[in-house]
């Protein structure tokens, strides 16, 4: 009830694990040892579950035979809390971004999870790795880069076309492959935007388009 007072917004999940097997073995063990003359009681397992039915409201109980089913039963709750339309989701701009985003078989992977600044860069969806390098290379920090995306002596035009003509590295070294147009808007729309939870592919096809400084 404390827990129930102190989160009335909530619902809370109470699991067990393996309870009723421990139950059932402590009654066959006092049944076998009568002679032993044992003081142990089954506690009212199925009348206080009841009562967390009955008496309180938010409250879901499992009891689990054993771990898989527990982690089953866990990963089942977890799930549907990430697919609840309610729940805003998380922004892929983070300086933690998690190294699903950079794929193994990435040249630069390493450099890549080192660097917080090469991370955001490749968090941001359809910024690929090889173009968050030629990015980095030119800009190596956010702030660089910021620095020029709020000068106000530059439209909004260049702004958005400034890293279309950065260059990617082959394996070799060579250059082999421009950033573009359609990379270079997104970051600079993405790390612009004034609603930080537009979709980024509404943000790249014009749905908050930048009226300022158009010059």
């Amino acid at each position: 009830s404390s827990v129930r007072n102190r989160y009335p917004s909530y619902t809370i999940c109470c699991l067990t694990n393996r309870l009723m097997s421990y139950v059932n073995k402590r009654e066959q063990d006092k049944y076998r040892n009568q002679k032993n003359g044992s003081d142990w009681e089954r506690p009212p397992v199925e009348e206080v579950f009841a009562k967390l039915t009955t008496h309180f409201t938010k409250v879901h109980t499992r009891q689990c035979a054993d771990e898989a089913e527990l982690a089953d039963h866990v990963v089942g709750l977890t799930i549907n809390l990430a697919k609840c339309r309610f729940r805003k989701k998380l922004t892929p701009i983070s300086v933690n971004a998690n190294e699903c985003n950079v794929p193994k078989d990435t040249v630069d992977r390493d450099l890549i999870l080192k660097n917080t600044w090469l991370k955001a860069l490749v968090a941001i969806p359809k910024v690929q790795p090889r173009f968050a390098i030629a990015v980095w290379k030119k800009y190596p920090t956010m702030k660089s880069l910021l620095s020029v995306y709020i000068d106000p002596t530059k439209s909004v035009l260049e702004k958005e076309s400034l890293l279309k003509d950065l260059m990617t590295e082959g394996p070799l070294g060579n250059e082999e492959q421009r950033v573009g147009e359609i990379c270079s808007k997104r970051i600079y729309r993405i790390f612009m935007a004034q609603n930080g939870h537009i979709n980024t592919d509404e943000v790249e096809n014009d749905a908050e388009y930048f009226t300022t400084n158009l010059n």
